[in-house]
């Protein structure tokens, strides 16, 4: 075995296929890692840092599969995603987290290692104390308070910054194919980082096209591409549409499916009431009421009409993921949200439109 791949040896078989846990507890198999924090843990350690998967440690649900909560015994908190569906073979699925293992930038969330056993798919990421963007925006849990502009500005910024990196500056260059509110997660310092980057093809590498799309699994309700049910490609059009909106919901405070001040009349999403609402002459209205007048109305109606033109019908029209970040960022000056690479290093940005489908490269 090459001691540069992170592999997990395969277990032997369970005496019963369908009692995972005691498979899990009799394993001695150790966490395949990226981070040395997390070298020596086992699987019985995850099980037990979650409760046995258990659903109070659930903190996410999605087409890739369940985030859960997990608390070491030192008290350090991680997320563990149980994967479901994985088509690949477990040196196939090795070799990918090998890849993505090594897919890093600030606003990505840091994947720290991954578990093979038998048919379960484990993946280890950093914790993020603040969920997701969508439950933050639309007030999901309890107690929670309406986000202020200068805040969802600097998500939108931030979560474009680690997108355009994703799209022209990462090698492999990848498409996430599943970008949405609930993918952006948020740190401590509600920092966003993108989660769930690299994961859409091991759902199904044979043939994603149709499959996923049939199966509504080319990407969240509201946020798909109008092109892809034409198409059945992802590209990163694609991406800067489901983008779009995100920064609607951001903009505006509704949801990607439903829109709360809409006229009782209209049944269509966020996306088909924006364009109403432009082709009235409007779209001043789409503003989140919460946010006007607080000195900020310019930069809101700037960052409405970014929003607009990622989700234009006509993938062409729409901008590149680098000029949506540069558009934002100029839109943000003042706030003083730049950092130290905020300046991407592009090679062949023009290439970018040209690709098709998840990339995950491998070495052959």
């Amino acid at each position: 075995m090459n001691n540069m791949s992170p592999f997990t040896l395969p277990l032997s078989p369970p005496r019963s296929p369908l009692d995972w846990k005691s498979k899990f507890k009799r394993s001695h198999t150790l966490l395949s890692a990226f981070e040395k924090s997390v070298s020596k843990m086992k699987l019985g350690d995850l099980m037990k840092a979650t409760n046995d998967f258990s659903k109070e440690n659930i903190i996410g649900l999605g087409r890739t599969g369940t985030m859960y909560k997990a608390v070491l015994q030192d008290g350090t908190s991680l997320m563990v995603k149980r994967l479901q569906d994985i088509q690949y073979s477990e040196k196939e699925f090795a070799s990918e987290m090998a890849t993505l293992g090594n897919v890093k930038h600030r606003n990505l969330v840091p994947l720290l290692g991954f578990c093979i056993a038998k048919n379960e798919r484990l993946l280890v990421y950093k914790y993020m104390p603040n969920g997701n963007l969508h439950d933050n925006l639309h007030l999901v849990k309890d107690g929670s308070k309406l986000m202020d502009w200068p805040l969802r500005l600097k998500i939108g910024i931030r979560a474009a910054k680690g997108f355009a990196w994703l799209h022209h500056s990462c090698n492999p260059r990848i498409i996430h194919r599943n970008v949405s509110s609930n993918c952006i997660l948020l740190d401590a310092d509600y920092e966003p980082k993108i989660s769930d980057f690299g994961l859409a093809r091991l759902m199904n590498p044979i043939d994603t096209h149709l499959s996923t799309f049939v199966n509504g699994e080319f990407g969240d309700l509201g946020y798909v591409a109008p092109e892809y049910a034409r198409t059945l490609l992802a590209t990163p059009k694609g991406d800067v549409y489901s983008f779009g909106v995100v920064l609607l919901e951001l903009v505006t405070g509704e949801r990607a499916t439903y829109v709360a001040k809409a006229p009782k009349s209209f049944s269509g999403n966020l996306v088909e009431w924006i364009s109403e609402l432009s082709r009235s002459s409007k779209l001043h209205d789409a503003i989140d009421k919460f946010l006007v007048g607080k000195g900020y109305d310019g930069e809101l109606f700037k960052f409405l009409k970014v929003a607009c033109s990622c989700v234009l019908p006509a993938p062409k029209e729409r901008p590149t993921m680098f000029e949506v970040y540069q558009l934002l960022r100029a839109i943000g000056q003042q706030h003083n949200f730049t950092t130290e690479d905020d300046i991407l290093l592009l090679s062949d940005v023009g290439d970018a439109d040209q690709l098709v489908e998840l990339i995950v490269a491998r070495d052959v």
